[in-house]
């Protein structure tokens, strides 16, 4: 039993060569001081061949005193760390560093025991200097107006943690929470703080814009906190231009009352900003860095556009009116669009300061440029890659030049109410 408690009832795992035998809340306790940390110390036999098993929402984690694995169902991710060997008696005189834990070549710092890799030299500058009750250093981010609970999970009292130090953070999965300084968004999920900057940063993956990148990993609630404003902000105001812009074009396609919306229980019931988000694909602008329509996500998937772009070559109608549309007394150039020079889709890349493509050909442009002006498809020309259509009615429902010459379509929003 724990010579530390008077209950006769806690179980004592570590022999303390001054101390005596103590628990594991008493052992973190009584050793946090730097007179008593060079205690020797012993961990019994029993304890060092136990295993623990922990189910937290992030992953779930087997704990021995020599091993940690952890695993996440979701992703298939897993990682082992192998820890160093605890039963041996404890004499070391250097603290170990507190983001690596490393022994050698620590320093005292404001924020702990530093070591003197580049990295954790780095977390240091960002890392909160105050000390929690328990001893333990705050895991948290400096001039954050709350502290990040104990992630060591001292603090009953604190807003209820669903993780701890040991687990992974769920965005790099390779290195646990108290690796790095950490912040809890308002989902109450910790990740680090470096982790969450890089993934608002990167922000989508391909030339057509989505946003979810800026769910939790865990729960799929939006990222928030203070200390992300900055980054959050321009995404923000950019998430509202495409919502707006993709309602408004629902509702001139009169889809903005589809089954799609309003029968209960599918995906986007009572959701049209969502279902219209879905449907439509945007892209930033290079040069006004303001979203444009490209055409139906659906065409934008079959064209299977990767992650190889320029994206100088994304320019919206109104940057790249080499025609000189006339401009819509009621939409301006927001929604000013033109034709792919190789079939009849909407274009989403301005090309060689002269050339538009949709998806598809942009795919295949040095094919589709070799091919002589006579021996292109005639309307309707269909993507991918200028596919000769069956019928007479273009897709765009609108009589233009013939394929391999540049057309304005003209304001998207009043062609498409025009159609309807």
């Amino acid at each position: 039993m724990c010579d530390n408690h008077d209950d006769g009832e806690t179980a004592a795992i570590i022999l303390c060569n001054v101390c005596g035998n103590l628990c594991t809340d008493c052992d973190r306790f009584l050793h946090l001081h730097r007179r008593t940390k060079t205690h020797q110390r012993q961990v019994f036999k029993e304890e060092e061949e136990a295993i623990k098993v922990d189910l937290h929402e992030g992953c779930g984690r087997t704990k021995l005193f020599w091993l940690m694995a952890l695993a996440d169902s979701k992703t298939m991710k897993a990682m082992v760390e192998f820890r160093e060997q605890t039963g041996k008696p404890t004499t070391s005189s250097s603290e170990a560093c507190r983001f690596c834990g490393c022994r050698s070549g620590t320093e005292l710092s404001a924020v702990g025991s530093v070591c003197s890799d580049t990295d954790c030299q780095e977390y240091a500058k960002i890392a909160c200097s105050k000390t929690h009750p328990c001893g333990h250093p705050c895991g948290g981010v400096k001039n954050e107006e709350h502290c990040l609970p104990c992630l060591h999970g001292c603090d009953k009292n604190a807003t209820a943690l669903k993780q701890d130090a040991d687990d992974m953070c769920m965005i790099c999965f390779t290195e646990a929470l108290s690796a790095a300084p950490a912040i809890q968004l308002d989902c109450s999920h910790v990740f680090h703080l470096q982790c969450c900057q890089r993934v608002l940063e990167n922000r989508w993956l391909g030339p057509r814009i989505t946003f979810g990148f800026m769910s939790c990993p865990i729960c799929k609630n939006k990222i928030n906190h203070t200390v992300l404003k900055d980054l959050l902000d321009p995404i923000k105001e950019l998430y509202e231009d495409v919502r707006r812009k993709a309602l408004m074009r629902l509702e001139y396609e009169g889809l903005h009352k589809s089954e799609a919306i309003t029968t209960p229980g599918v995906r986007f019931y009572n959701d049209p900003a969502g279902y219209a988000m879905n449907r439509y694909a945007y892209y930033v602008c290079y040069k006004c860095k303001k979203a444009y329509f490209g055409g139906e996500a659906r065409c934008d998937a079959e064209a299977g556009q990767g992650d190889d772009y320029d994206p100088r070559e994304l320019i919206c109608g109104a940057c790249s009116d080499v025609s000189r549309a006339q401009m819509c007394p009621k939409h301006g150039t927001d929604f000013l669009e033109y034709k792919c020079r190789y079939c009849c889709s909407v274009a989403v890349f301005f090309c060689f300061g002269t050339t538009h493509f949709c998806n598809a050909c942009h795919d295949d442009f040095q094919r589709m440029t070799s091919i002589p002006k006579e021996e292109l498809p005639h309307c309707p020309a269909g993507s991918p890659k200028g596919k000769q259509l069956e019928g007479t009615e273009c897709p765009l429902h609108v009589v233009h030049p013939p394929t391999g010459e540049e057309f304005a379509l003209g304001c998207g929003v009043c062609r498409n109410a025009h159609t309807f």
